[in-house]
């Protein structure tokens, strides 16, 4: 016993040394090793308020900004984004009795950035303001919903959206708030129910304006889409009631107790959707990891979106089973259990709430390699706090015949939970945002995550993760992160549940800031370091298929790759449609590079992509500035005159839209009690805190 206290005295002696001295000086980071975070801007220009949510007092009631839940990079080059959970800053106690009252159909925004000085950036409303192009709200619900209030019956939030072929958005599903059973007179108490809409929205860059398109025959919550080598859209999963999935109704009878199962495609021409009958039918997770094959096939990455530990669907263990969709047949073939191969219990099987990044597509485009880091393992029960997990996915599709292996990359460096990943132009993806265990169980009880990493490929199927730099704020549900024109990666959102399903208020620091975040940050990624820049001269913005690509450049020689990337359409980890597609170099000759467009539609879905060019140099590979391209489409006329094609399109400076809402001021910096089961989370994510606190932010 004597020992055991004199080495606690000389521990405690050691500690107050350390303190005494004061914090360690870092040495000044190498921004061409770990690039380099930019300060926040947002909206009203007053990103470090306390006041994150950016909450104004109005005549009509309180206003807050909306923040990026969902984030898409316009051909234009502006950004279009839209907030998530909007109204719940009005909850005075408890967000399950009052949330289907108080909460409010989603803003949205169009953001035009000043590459010099973000600050100086500029917004515009999108018309109508909220919702979307869903005038008609849940309408064309089968599940009778009691009636309640129009401003809550449309929302944008936990929908799925894709690029049409001429660069339009397209957005499907959404949030229909309302309570049931209802206790009290609106607006009062009841028990919250969240359902999925079959609506179907349009957002047109032309004219910033919403429409709504054909509606879908099942209503969709977290459901996710992508796109089909003809141009047709795909959407699979969601689930029609969140809370309480007990159906009465005829129709939804069969899927009670369960996701959505039926799939359906969207007809293009004829602004249809059609279900793809009993074979086409699969159980998936909410927002499952989908993306297109080279073979034209859908391939399911065994990932999505889970609730643990109460779960979603009592046939959550097929979640385990990697499959792919055949649109000819509408049918679904199984290829296996990922990771069964490796034989490492932590690489098998379910991935929960972490994302699924496409690696750049080559030719001859046999094959297809999917990464994923952190997250969760496994279904219901699955885990609660994030690992480190890393793994990636290959699907041959060589000879006709698809094929299923697993290679184990190096962890993270972090333990994560919700981390966005971005596909750089380079080859290497970046994980940003996330916190240390699943914030769906407890909202609030999480540590943030605010060092970046960046994953390099070894060239041999694996590859490892670097720490980079560390971001300014706590980033947690509800994030984004994308890739901008000129190879910089636009990082918001954060917009959480109310503290342990409270009220929106967050547990003092060190865990996270559970408020509202209508702020964005810019992370220049290492290769902006590493030297001169190539760029690109007048090259042609409508590729078509089968065709080559002359790319006038002074640095043609240089050159050793050409790369396509999908224009960015992110929510909820999820962009389906994400793709980087490296195009064979023909020659470099006289100042130019010549490369070759496949003829494969599966490879290069129709739709705008960003044309970047990489050269060599002694530190790695060193992009250019995109160029806008479309390929198998025409360019739109407002494109054609609006000289797009560089990162920096001038917007017309606008003054903060005039809105109505009935949200309530939040400082972010208010702090409760301890709950019962805080001391767990305390214990088990003590060490990544501290370890945190020694980076330098």
């Amino acid at each position: 016993m004597r020992r055991m206290l004199a080495m606690g005295t000389a521990a405690a002696m050691v500690l107050g040394a350390v303190s005494l001295l004061g914090p360690v000086q870092a040495a000044e980071p190498d921004t061409s090793v770990v690039g380099s975070f930019g300060k926040p801007f947002r909206e009203d220009g007053n990103p470090e308020s306390e006041d994150t949510a950016g909450c104004k007092v109005a005549g009509d009631g309180t206003t807050c900004l909306p923040a990026a839940a969902s984030t898409v990079v316009l051909p234009n080059g502006r950004v279009l984004y839209w907030n998530a959970l909007e109204g719940t800053e009005s909850i005075k106690a408890n967000a399950i009795l009052e949330g289907g009252d108080v909460t409010v159909d989603d803003q949205s925004r169009v953001m035009t950035i000043d590459a010099s000085n973000p600050a100086a950036s500029t917004w515009l409303a999108t018309d109508p303001l909220r919702g979307g192009g869903n005038p008609d709200g849940n309408a064309e619900g089968d599940v009778a919903a009691p009636d309640d209030a129009a401003k809550n019956d449309g929302g944008l939030f936990c929908t799925s959206h894709v690029h049409t072929a001429d660069g339009r958005v397209m957005v499907m599903g959404g949030t229909d708030y309302y309570q049931d059973p209802r206790l009290t007179p609106e607006p009062g108490f009841g028990v919250i129910e969240l359902e999925g809409l079959k609506a179907n929205r349009i957002f047109d860059p032309a004219t910033n304006t919403w429409t709504k398109a054909g509606s879908m025959n099942w209503g969709r919550w977290y459901p996710s889409a992508v796109t089909l080598a003809d141009g047709d859209i795909f959407v699979a999963s969601g689930v029609t009631k969140l809370l309480k999935p007990i159906y009465t109704d005829q129709k939804n009878l069969p899927n009670s107790g369960k996701n959505v199962p039926q799939t359906e495609t969207y007809d293009m021409a004829s602004d249809t959707w059609t279900d793809n009958g009993p074979s086409g039918e699969r159980s998936l997770p909410l927002y499952p990891r989908i993306h297109l094959l080279p073979n034209g096939r859908v391939y399911y990455d065994a990932a999505g979106q889970v609730f643990n530990p109460m779960g979603q669907s009592y046939d959550e263990a097929l979640w385990n089973i990697a499959a792919t969709y055949d649109p000819e047949t509408k049918s679904w073939n199984d290829l296996g259990i990922p990771g069964l191969d490796t034989l490492n219990p932590t690489q098998m099987g379910f991935r929960g709430s972490t994302f699924s990044i496409m690696l750049p597509l080559k030719a001859p485009y046999d094959k297809a390699s999917f990464l994923s880091a952190g997250g969760i393992l496994a279904p219901t029960p699955g885990t609660v706090l994030g690992t480190p997990f890393s793994r990636i996915n290959t699907v041959s599709v060589a000879g006709g015949t698809e094929s299923l292996t697993t290679t184990v990359t190096d962890p993270l460096n972090n333990n994560r939970w919700y981390t966005t990943g971005v596909a750089l132009p380079d080859g290497s993806v970046l994980a940003v945002n996330g916190s240390s265990l699943d914030e769906v169980v407890t909202p609030g009880s999480g540590f943030p995550v605010r060092q970046a990493e960046l994953f390099t490929p070894d060239g041999k199927g694996g590859g490892s993760w670097t720490p980079v730099a560390s971001e300014s704020h706590d980033r947690t549900y509800h994030n984004t992160a994308v890739l901008l024109p000129d190879g910089n990666v636009l990082i918001g959102g954060s917009s959480p549940i109310p503290n342990n399903y409270t009220k929106v208020m967050s547990f003092p620091d060190p865990f996270s800031n559970n408020s509202r975040d209508a702020s964005f940050e810019i992370y220049s990624p290492p290769y902006m370091f590493k030297g001169e820049r190539p760029a690109i001269g007048n090259a042609s913005q409508e590729l078509g298929y089968g065709s080559e690509l002359v790319i006038p450049t002074k640095d043609a020689e240089s050159i050793e790759s050409v790369v396509l990337v999908r224009n960015p359409s992110l929510t909820h980890l999820v962009d389906a449609d994400q793709r980087t597609v490296e195009l064979p170099i023909v020659s470099k000759s006289g100042g130019n590079v010549k490369v070759s467009v496949t003829d494969n539609r599966a490879v290069l879905p129709a739709g705008p992509y960003m044309l970047f060019i990489n050269k060599g140099s002694d530190k790695g590979l060193i992009p250019s500035v995109s160029r806008q391209v479309y390929v198998g489409a025409p360019m739109p006329e407002y494109l054609r005159t609006s000289a797009v094609g560089s990162a920096q399109v001038q917007g017309v400076q606008v003054a903060r839209p005039q809105v109505g809402g009935s949200t309530l001021p939040s400082t972010g910096a208010d702090s409760v009690p301890a709950v019962a089961g805080l001391t767990l989370f305390v214990l088990a994510g003590l060490g990544g805190a501290l370890r945190r606190r020694m980076q330098v932010r």
